[in-house]
């Protein structure tokens, strides 16, 4: 059982891989066994949009497949996440995301920034990595940023205060969390967005962490460390990689740095974490719809 398991996902890397030389006009997406070639073909068309969204591959990646959970398990809203905004470059790329993944699903995709707005407060410890973060760093020009959005919400404040006002005004279930929040202490403090009612995430959770790679980022320091302690206090919400990701991506992203930092929150107490999601269609049969099964 193994080994044919094995040997099937090799193919579908294979075949994914197979696909960026043809063109979308040629291929027929519905005979897929998977989903990933037709996500991966409007990923490179979101890609191809152009700054901002083109610097932020992994929002492109992570509210795109949040959009397709989304609308496989039929809900209308969802909203996504940047814990730590700054200067608001990521806040404008998640912005204009949100709105081509709202076109592609038919679903609204609300957008919510977080942060002081002040810069970093002071490193609590040597937990908040005070050898590469100081206290005013990042500091955000409100207004500039404010006049230059959209739709986007700013929650200013901090996150320990700010994260469950946010909750009480029931949002629409969150669907994709951007962490760049730097620090072990505030990264738990946003991670409290993630122990609310099963009502106001989705079953899976797309999530970005941005502060994990190099340096001297650990599991005893920072996000990484935030993320671990998260999963030893709970038993039904667990923070994973997405692993193997690379393989499932256009060659040109296969080992871009961002391919390790997506992971995804499992909300393994909500109702729809068994139901089926779409990415998986007819058991590898082929000659199947897109649509999830009625």
């Amino acid at each position: 059982m193994k080994k044919a398991l094995a040997h099937t996902i090799r193919k579908a890397r294979d075949y994914i891989g197979s696909l960026e030389y043809e063109s979308k006009e040629e291929h027929d997406y519905s005979t897929d066994d998977f989903a990933y070639p037709w996500l991966n073909s409007i990923f490179t068309s979101i890609m191809a949009e152009g700054y901002p969204v083109s610097k932020k591959p992994g929002y492109v990646w992570g509210v795109l497949h949040a959009g397709f959970l989304a609308s496989n398990l039929g809900f209308e809203a969802v909203s996504v996440i940047e814990f730590g905004v700054a200067g608001g470059n990521g806040l404008l790329a998640l912005e204009r995301v949100a709105e081509k993944v709202s076109e592609v699903f038919r679903i609204r995709v609300e957008v919510f920034g977080f942060d002081s707005g002040q810069g970093l407060p002071k490193p609590r410890d040597h937990r908040d990595l005070p050898n590469l973060y100081v206290e005013s760093a990042f500091r955000m020009d409100v207004q500039k940023l404010r006049e230059s959005l959209r739709n986007a919400q700013l929650r200013l404040g901090f996150i320990e205060e700010t994260v469950p006002e946010f909750i009480s005004s029931k949002p629409a279930p969150i669907a994709f969390i951007s962490f760049d929040l730097d620090y072990y202490s505030s990264t738990m403090d946003a991670l409290g967005v993630l122990e609310s009612d099963a009502g106001y995430v989705l079953p899976r959770v797309h999530c970005y962490f941005d502060d994990i790679m190099g340096f001297s980022f650990a599991d005893f320091n920072g996000e990484r460390l935030a993320i671990r302690e998260f999963n030893d206090s709970h038993e039904s919400r667990k923070i994973s990689p997405i692993f193997g990701l690379k393989y499932f991506l256009p060659r040109q992203h296969a080992y871009a740095q961002w391919t390790e930092q997506m992971y995804l929150a499992h909300v393994l107490d909500h109702d729809a974490y068994g139901q089926y999601d779409g990415l998986v269609r007819s058991h590898f049969g082929g000659n199947t719809d897109l649509d999830p099964p009625q």
